[in-house]
C-alpha cells in the first residue's frame, strides 16, 4: 500500500475534496502543470486504499491520447477477470475485446453501446462489494473512446458507491472541460500558487542540500508559486553550483524549458527585443515602448506578456523572464540596459542599468552607484543596496576603495538576511590587500558563523593581526571577541574584552563603534539590574537615537524592552518591541528582524497575548533559518510557539529536537531555553518527573553561563511545582528559597505571585489545603503584570480546592482558568484546564466501593501484591483495575492517581 504523500499548503483543498468524496460524486482538480494536482490525488487515493476501498487508476500522457480504450485498460484491466463472469455474455465479449483481453469474434464490429453498458454494470458489481474510487490523472489526455465510456457511466452512477477523482491541466483563466467524467455532484477545485514560505518549506523537505537566502527567494519568485517549478529550479542550481554573481539569470532546467520554449518560439522575431527589454527592467511599463510596437502586440496577443490596468507589463509566468534574459547574448543584454537607462526616471534603477550596460571601470559611475545604494538602503531595500555596491566595486578603478565597497555590499547583504551572498562577498574581500576591509569582512564572517568555536577564534585572531596599530579596528576586534566569549561562556568571561573594547572605542572617538561596544556592555548590565539607573543603556539609547538604525542599535533597543519586561512593565515592553519591529521591517533588516521577533514573542507572552506571541515566534523561527542563525534557536522558537497557541504534543516533539540540536552544536544558551520550554510542556502532560529533570538542567546551564536573574525566563515556580508533584517537597522549597533570595537581590517582586502559588500548593499537600486555597485566593485578588500567572494560580487553586473537598469552588477556579486562557489564546493550557474540569466531573460521577478501597490502599503505599491480598483479588486483576483507573482519571502513575482522587468521599 502506498503511503499518503505530504500535501503541504493544500490541506484546505484536500479536506474539501475528502468531504465531497465521502458524500459521493466526484472531484475535479484544475490548475497548471506542476501545481500539485497529482500529489493531492495520490494522498486521497492512499487514504481510500487504506480504508479498504477499491482504487483504480489511469494516468495517460499526450503520446497515448490517440490509443483507443487505453484509459479503460489502465482502469479495469486488472479487475476484469474477477468481475467479468457476472456480466451477460454479449457485454463480457464486447468489454474483453475493448480491453484487449480477447479477440473480437470474426466479422463483427465493436458494439459501442455494449462496451458502455458493460462498464456501468461492472462498476455496479464492484461497488456492491466495496466502495470504488476511479483516479483519472491528466484527464485531458484520456483517449476519446475511453472518455465517452466514462462520461456515459458517470451519468448513470450518481448516488452509488462509485466516486471519481480527476485532474485537468488548465491555466488560471481557463474553463474545466472534463467534469462530465465524474458522477454528480462534482466539486471543481482550482489549485492556486503556493506562497513563498510554503514553497521554501517544501524545498527544504525534499532536498538534502537546499539553496537558501536570496537564491531561494529568486527560485520562489521565478517559480510563480508552482511547486514542481521550484523543486526543478532548486535541483538544477544544486547541481550547477552557485552563480558567479547573485544577479545572474537562473538556469532553467530542460524539463521546464520544453514547457515554455515552444510558446516563445512561436513569436515573430520582432518580439525578441521587446521581451528582453521587459525581462531586463525592474518595473516594465507600456511607456518603455512605442504605442503600436509590433513586437509588443505579438507578445500580448500570444499571452506571453500581460498588460495590467495601471499600464505595467509582466510575463504570464515569471520563469519566462528568466528564460528570455538567460538566453540573450551579453551584447543584447547590454544594449537593453543602455536603452533602459535613458527611459527610466528612478535614480536607483537608472544607475543599475548604466552599470549593466558596460563592463569597463568608471570612477564616476561607481560613485553614482554608491549614492544609489545609499538611497536604496534608506528606502528599506538593503538587498538592492548590496547589488549596487557590488556593481560599484566592479566599476571602481582604485583597489582599496573597491575592497571597501565590496565590504559595504556584504554588510548590506547581511542586513537583508542574504547570508550566502554575504559570505561569498566577504570571501572576495579577504582576497584584497586592504587591512581595514579584511577586518570588517572577518567580523562579518564571525557574525555569520554557525560553525565550531575553533573556526571563529581563527577569524578573530586574523582580524586582530590586521587591526594592529589602528585604534578603531582594534576596538572592533575586541568588541567582536567579547560577543563571542559572552555567547560561549557567559557574562563573567566577557568582561575584560568589553572593558578594553570600550576604552579603545572612546579613544578613537567613533560613535558607531562605541554603540557596538555599548551593546555588549548593556547585555552585562541587564544581568545585574536591580531596578535603578542603567547608565550604559541610557547612553546607548541616546547615541542610537542620533544614528541610522544598525544591528547594534536594534540590539540596544531590544535590551530596553527586556529591562521593561523583567521589571513588570509589560505594556511598555510591548510598545517598545512593536515600534522596533516596524522600524526594522521598514529598513529591510531581515537578520535583525529575526532577533527582534524573539524578544517580541517573549514580551507578548508576558503580557498574556499568546496568539501574538505564537505568531511572532513562528515568524522568528522561519526567519532564523532563512538568515543562517544557529539552528537550535529556530527549533526552540517553534516549540515555544506551540506552547503558546499550538499543541503540547507538537511542542514536545519540536523541543526534544531543539535540545538534541543544542547539545550537538554546542549552543548552551539555546539548549537551556529549550530544556526549560520542554519542562513546561512535560508539566502540561502531567509528567512531573521529566519536567523536574529538564527544568533543573536548564537552570544549571543558565547559572553556568552567569545568568541568575529570576525574571530572565520564568522557571523557578515551574521547577518547584514539578518537584512537589514528585513528592520532593524539600527540594521544591529550596528552589523557592533560592528564588526569594534573587528577588531580594534584584528587586524582582514581579515573580512573587508564582512563588506564592507553588508555596500554597506545597502547603496543601503537607498541611491544610483549605487554608492554602484561601491564602492563594487572596493573593489572586489584584491584577498582575504577567496575566498568565493569574491563570496558573486559578489552576493551582482548583487543585487545592479538590483536596479540600470543595468541588464547587474547584469548578469555579477551573472556569476562571478556562476564561483567562481563552482570552489569552493560550491553546495548550486551555485544553489542560478543560481536561481538569472533565476529570473533576468524572470524580463526581460516582466510584464503586472496590475502586474506592483500591485507591485508599494506593494512597497508603501498598504494593500490588498487598492490595491483591487485602481485596481478595489476583495481582493481574489489581493491575487491570489500576490501568482502568489511570485512564479514567487521565494519569500515568500511582502518585498521580492518589492526587487525582484526593477529593473522593471517604
Amino acid at each position: 500500500m502506498r503511503p499518503a504523500p505530504s500535501v503541504l499548503g493544500r490541506e484546505e483543498e484536500r479536506d474539501r475534496a475528502r468531504e465531497r468524496l465521502r458524500s459521493g460524486g466526484g472531484v475535479l482538480f484544475c490548475g497548471p502543470g506542476g501545481i500539485g494536482k497529482s500529489t493531492l490525488m495520490e494522498s486521497l487515493a492512499a487514504e481510500a486504499a487504506e480504508a479498504g476501498e477499491l482504487v483504480l487508476r489511469t494516468c495517460p500522457n499526450a503520446a497515448e491520447a490517440g490509443l483507443p480504450y487505453l484509459a479503460l485498460i489502465d482502469l479495469f484491466g486488472a479487475v476484469l477477470p474477477e468481475i467479468s463472469a457476472g456480466l451477460p455474455d454479449h457485454l463480457r465479449t464486447a468489454l474483453e475485446s475493448a480491453l484487449l483481453h480477447a479477440a473480437p469474434p470474426p466479422g463483427t464490429a465493436t458494439d459501442q453501446l455494449a462496451i458502455r453498458v458493460a462498464v456501468v454494470e461492472m462498476l455496479r458489481g464492484l461497488a456492491a462489494v466495496r466502495p470504488v474510487l476511479l483516479v483519472l490523472d491528466d484527464a485531458h489526455w484520456i483517449d476519446p473512446p475511453s472518455a465517452e465510456v466514462l462520461a456515459f457511466a458517470a451519468r448513470r452512477l450518481a448516488g452509488t458507491r462509485v466516486r471519481v477523482l480527476a485532474a485537468e491541466r488548465m491555466d488560471e483563466h481557463g474553463t474545466p472541460r472534463h467534469a462530465q467524467l465524474s458522477p454528480t455532484p462534482v466539486a471543481e477545485i482550482m489549485l492556486s500558487a503556493l506562497p513563498a514560505p510554503l514553497l521554501k518549506e517544501l524545498v527544504h523537505r525534499r532536498m538534502p542540500e537546499t539553496p537558501t537566502g536570496s537564491t531561494l527567494d529568486r527560485i520562489c519568485a521565478a517559480s510563480g508559486g508552482n511547486p514542481l517549478y521550484a523543486l526543478e529550479l532548486a535541483r538544477t542550481l544544486a547541481h550547477a553550483g552557485p552563480a558567479d554573481r547573485p544577479d545572474d539569470p537562473l538556469p532553467v532546467p530542460e524539463r521546464l524549458r520544453h514547457l515554455l520554449a515552444d510558446r516563445l518560439s512561436a513569436l515573430p522575431p520582432v518580439a525578441g527585443p521587446v521581451l528582453l527589454l521587459v525581462a531586463a527592467s525592474a518595473r516594465p511599463g507600456r511607456e518603455l515602448l512605442p504605442e503600436n510596437d509590433p513586437g509588443l502586440t505579438a507578445a500580448l496577443h500570444a499571452g506571453i506578456l500581460l498588460a495590467e490596468a495601471d499600464g505595467s507589463l509582466r510575463f504570464s509566468h515569471p520563469l519566462l523572464a528568466e528564460l528570455v534574459y538567460g538566453d540573450a547574448a551579453p551584447r543584447a543584454r547590454r544594449a537593453a540596459h543602455t536603452r533602459l537607462a535613458t527611459l527610466v526616471d528612478d535614480p536607483v534603477e537608472r544607475s543599475r542599468h548604466r552599470a549593466l550596460a558596460t563592463t569597463r571601470p568608471d570612477a564616476g559611475l561607481a560613485d553614482e552607484l554608491v549614492a544609489a545604494a545609499g538611497l536604496a538602503r534608506s528606502r528599506g531595500a538593503p538587498a538592492i543596496a548590496a547589488a549596487l555596491c557590488r556593481l560599484a566595486a566592479a566599476r571602481t578603478p582604485d583597489p582599496t576603495l573597491a575592497a571597501r565597497r565590496l565590504l559595504e555590499a556584504a554588510e548590506h547583504a547581511w542586513a537583508a538576511g542574504l547570508h550566502e551572498q554575504a559570505r561569498a562577498t566577504c570571501a572576495a574581500v579577504l582576497r584584497r590587500s586592504d587591512p581595514a576591509a579584511r577586518v570588517g569582512a572577518r567580523m562579518l564572517l564571525v557574525d555569520l558563523s554557525s560553525g565550531p568555536l575553533s573556526s571563529i577564534h581563527s577569524l578573530l585572531d586574523a582580524a586582530a593581526d590586521d587591526a594592529q596599530g589602528d585604534v578603531l579596528l582594534m576596538a572592533r576586534a575586541h568588541c567582536m571577541r567579547a560577543d563571542v566569549t559572552f555567547r560561549a561562556i557567559g557574562v563573567v568571561g566577557a568582561m575584560d574584552e568589553v572593558r578594553e573594547a570600550e576604552r579603545l572605542a572612546r579613544l578613537a572617538g567613533d560613535d558607531d563603534v562605541l554603540i557596538e561596544v555599548l551593546a555588549q556592555r548593556v547585555q552585562i548590565e541587564i544581568q545585574d539590574d536591580t531596578g535603578g539607573e542603567l547608565p550604559a543603556l541610557a547612553e546607548a539609547l541616546e547615541l542610537a537615537e542620533r544614528r541610522p538604525l544598525s544591528g547594534a542599535s536594534a540590539w540596544i533597543r531590544q535590551g530596553h524592552a527586556v529591562v521593561q519586561m523583567r521589571r513588570g512593565e509589560t505594556a511598555a515592553a510591548v510598545e517598545t518591541v512593536r515600534r522596533l519591529v516596524a522600524d526594522v521591517e521598514r529598513a529591510g533588516r531581515t537578520r535583525d528582524l529575526a532577533r527582534v521577533l524573539y524578544t517580541a514573542s517573549s514580551a507578548y507572552n508576558r503580557a498574556g497575548r499568546c496568539r501574538d506571541s505564537a505568531e511572532a515566534g513562528r515568524l522568528c523561527a522561519l526567519l532564523w533559518n532563512e538568515v543562517g542563525l544557529p539552528p537550535t534557536g529556530s527549533l526552540a522558537m517553534r516549540g515555544s510557539a506551540e506552547l503558546n497557541a499550538g499543541t503540547v504534543e507538537a511542542a514536545v516533539e519540536t523541543l526534544e529536537a531543539a535540545v538534541a540540536m543544542g547539545e550537538s552544536s554546542k549552543d548552551p544558551e539555546w539548549e537551556a531555553y529549550s530544556l526549560i520550554f520542554l519542562g513546561r510542556a512535560e508539566l502540561l502532560r502531567r509528567n512531573s518527573a521529566a519536567a523536574a529533570r529538564h527544568l533543573g538542567r536548564g537552570r544549571e546551564m543558565l547559572h553556568e553561563l552567569g545568568y541568575f536573574d529570576p525574571t530572565m525566563i520564568l522557571l523557578h515556580a515551574d521547577l518547584a511545582e514539578a518537584l512537589a508533584m514528585e513528592g520532593d517537597v524539600e527540594a521544591a522549597r529550596e528552589v523557592i528559597n533560592e528564588a526569594h533570595s534573587a528577588v531580594q537581590r534584584q528587586h524582582r517582586h514581579v515573580i512573587l505571585l508564582g512563588l506564592d502559588r507553588v508555596s500554597a500548593l506545597i502547603d496543601g499537600f503537607v498541611d491544610d489545603p483549605r487554608l492554602a486555597a484561601d491564602r492563594l485566593r487572596e493573593a489572586m485578588s489584584v491584577e498582575h503584570a504577567y496575566p498568565l500567572e493569574l491563570a496558573r494560580c486559578a489552576l493551582t487553586l482548583a487543585t487545592l480546592e479538590r483536596r479540600a473537598r470543595r468541588r464547587a469552588a474547584a469548578r469555579s477556579a477551573l472556569a476562571e482558568a478556562i476564561r483567562r486562557y481563552a482570552d489569552a489564546g493560550c491553546t495548550p493550557y486551555l485544553r489542560h484546564a478543560q481536561e481538569e474540569l472533565t476529570r473533576l466531573d468524572a470524580a463526581d460521577s460516582g466510584v464503586s466501593d472496590l475502586d474506592r478501597r483500591l485507591v485508599e490502599l494506593v494512597r497508603d503505599g501498598a504494593t500490588n501484591r498487598a492490595i491483591a491480598g487485602a481485596l481478595h483479588l489476583s495481582v493481574k486483576a489489581v493491575e487491570a483495575n489500576l490501568t482502568r483507573l489511570y485512564r479514567r482519571f487521565g494519569v500515568t502513575s500511582r502518585a498521580e492517581l492518589a492526587r487525582a482522587t484526593s477529593t473522593l468521599d471517604a
